[in-house]
């Protein structure tokens, strides 16, 4: 299935080293099973419905195909396991003596997080490591926790410098389009080694191809600073959770606190992602709900005067 398409680079990523690894690994597991099952030997593959995470291995390298842990999904998965119990199963696979997670990071941060101290359901993927990498990332692409153009942009980059894949199967393992993937090949093929040093970020491969930041247009400025703004964002999740985001007026008070006397132009540049007019609005009816409220209350709490004897005779004379 991954043979097709194959291309041969000029040294050994990374990502690629451990697949090449996994493979001869998993190949020669299969080489073994098949000569039992030929010659008659009875065996029973063990493969139990849950596992202790810790006897779970984890290669981020191969089988992550986000640019990161998302801080607010796993506290959310975290409070989910608290409240509810186990998640979803996770996906791995087996190859020799160790079992790999495929599919379920997110689970496996909050599982740790939420100190979850039993064994956990797994489900068992049974092609060959290289076809669990591309089961990875169309997994990831689910709505379950979408991933960004950025995300998808990487993933297909990693998949092209591991070199095992077709054209296809990376544009619909990552989400992107054949034409995308052809692009990459060919920036390969411009940096050579150096395209190694860039296996994190499509994007700062695609302007080293071109020459470097100084030549960037509009468009890939606005990219570029959306991957350092998401960066930002990532090192504030993994400091503050979702501390920050549950308490604003918090939030509020320690950014004026940063940034000081460039607060207000903070404040301007906010203000192309936010609607103020909805939150106008938002205000003006909240506002209106208090006043209508406090009108209710005193109402409710205002005496009833009731006519004494002499007021009920003087008005049966008019």
């Amino acid at each position: 299935m991954t043979g097709a398409g194959r291309q041969r680079l000029p040294q050994m990523e990374p990502a690629q080293r451990l697949i090449e690894e996994l493979e001869k690994e998993w190949t020669e597991q299969q080489t073994i099973l098949r000569r039992w099952r030929e010659d008659g030997v009875k065996f029973d593959l063990e493969r139990p419905e849950k596992l202790d995470i810790r006897a779970i291995s984890l290669v981020p390298e191969l089988f992550q195909p986000r640019d990161g842990i998302s801080e607010k999904h796993v506290a959310d998965l975290t409070k989910a396991i608290k409240n509810v119990g186990e998640l979803d199963p996770l996906t791995v696979i087996v190859v020799g003596r160790r079992t790999i997670l495929i599919d379920g990071h997110h689970r496996v941060e909050a599982y740790g997080r939420a100190k979850w101290g039993r064994e956990v359901a797994v489900r068992y993927f049974d092609g060959s490591p290289s076809a669990a990498v591309l089961a990875a990332s169309e997994a990831n692409s689910a709505v379950k926790l979408p991933m960004e153009s950025r995300e998808r942009q990487n993933r297909a980059w990693k998949l092209v410098l591991i070199g095992r894949y077709s054209k296809p199967e990376i544009a619909r393992a990552a989400g992107v389009s054949e034409r995308q993937v052809a692009n990459m090949r060919s920036v390969v093929k411009q940096l050579g080694d150096e395209a190694f040093a860039h296996s994190k970020s499509w994007f700062r491969a695609r302007n080293a191809a071109k020459g470097g930041y100084q030549n960037m247009d509009e468009a890939e400025a606005s990219v570029w600073q959306d991957e350092l703004a998401q960066r930002y964002a990532d090192g504030m999740a993994k400091m503050f959770s979702t501390k920050m985001a549950d308490n604003p007026q918090v939030a509020a008070m320690a950014l004026e606190k940063y940034f000081g006397r460039r607060l207000p132009e903070v404040w301007r540049e906010l203000r192309d992602f936010v609607d103020v007019r909805e939150i106008e609005l938002e205000d003006a009816a909240e506002e209106a709900a208090v006043e209508a409220e406090e009108f209710r209350i005193g109402a409710v709490a205002k005496p009833i005067k009731t006519p004494g004897p002499d007021e009920a005779s003087r008005r049966d004379e008019f």
